[in-house]
């Protein structure tokens, strides 16, 4: 299914996640499972048309994306935010170690720098330097709930696919975001960025800014802010979100037994790890998705919000 996505709805995704996005300067985000309608089409504009698209972990089918909240603009990329199959295969020999699929939320700082220094693939990128909620799969190609969780930070960069088009089968990615194109590199001698990458690096590196947030969340997360623009939404807490609901989502879990850390309004790993725990507990393991919505906080006693 095909819909519009304007900058607004990314905004009020936002606010629904309670994600702390500064108003100055280049915010990346990215959306697991669909793409842009004009995957030719990289310009910056007030809105994009999206396809949903089911993730196949062979071509890439995700949209990346660069926000200037200020400006009110948003430019589109395809690519992926899971890993490839080839990947996921050699992993399951080693218990899922070597390929991961990142949770959906707010990750507060990729910073300009080289992905896979010191090779001869080595090119200018973005490098996540926080720990942050993955799934591994040790028994089939899919990152299901009941798959193994960790909090760690296996440097899922943002970087060039190395693949040319969406209907390539080979990108380039164990776990990182990546952008259709090729790099700049020594190996196979490419002389300069190519296809979306290019567009892709050159807007950040154009920019003073050093470090830049990132947004995950589904495409379908998308397709919902884009066909209810008139209606209020439920709010969902995830890793990342930072809101006086966080602190009342840790006192009840708190209440529960389930959480030890601080009050603080952020949901970060303790957090995180007291809200897999009640959900795996109340719902079992296939229900723990870390994402707290209705349900969830229904089952923890909180009165839940719209907007």
């Amino acid at each position: 299914m095909s819909f519009v996505f304007k900058e607004k709805h990314l905004r009020r995704l936002c606010e629904l996640n309670s994600f702390p996005v500064p108003q100055e300067g280049m915010v990346f985000f990215g959306l697991r499972g669909c793409l842009p309608s004009d995957v030719d089409e990289s310009k910056f504009a007030n809105e994009h048309g999206l396809i949903i698209k089911d993730i196949n972990h062979t071509n890439p089918r995700c949209t990346l994306g660069q926000w200037l909240p200020k400006e009110g603009l948003i430019a589109l990329f395809p690519g992926s935010t899971v890993p490839h199959r080839t990947y996921i295969q050699k992993a399951l020999s080693k218990n899922g170690v070597g390929a991961n699929q990142m949770a959906t939320g707010y990750y507060r700082d990729y910073r300009k720098g080289v992905h896979k220094a010191g090779t001869l693939t080595a090119h200018d990128a973005f490098r996540q330097t926080e720990g942050r909620p993955i799934r591994r799969t040790a028994d089939d190609f899919d990152f299901q709930n009941d798959d193994r969780v960790e909090f760690s930070n296996p440097f899922d960069n943002f970087h060039a696919a190395w693949c040319q088009s969406v209907s390539g089968v080979s990108f380039a990615s164990a776990g990182c975001q990546v952008v259709v194109g090729f790099p700049k590199c020594s190996k196979p001698n490419h002389k300069e960025n190519v296809g979306p990458w290019k567009i892709f690096q050159k807007n950040a590196y154009d920019l003073a800014q050093k470090s830049f947030p990132y947004v995950l969340l589904d495409g379908k997360d998308a397709e919902r802010a884009a066909l209810n623009e008139s209606k209020k939404l439920t709010i969902r807490l995830r890793f990342g979100s930072k809101s006086a609901m966080v602190t009342t989502l840790q006192k009840a879990l708190q209440k529960g037994g389930h959480y030890e850390g601080e009050l603080d309004d952020d949901f970060k790993e303790r957090t995180w790890r007291a809200v897999m725990n009640f959900q795996t507990v109340h719902f079992g393991p296939m229900e723990d998705d870390g994402v707290v919505g209705p349900v969830t906080a229904q089952a923890l006693g909180i009165e839940w919000q719209e907007k």
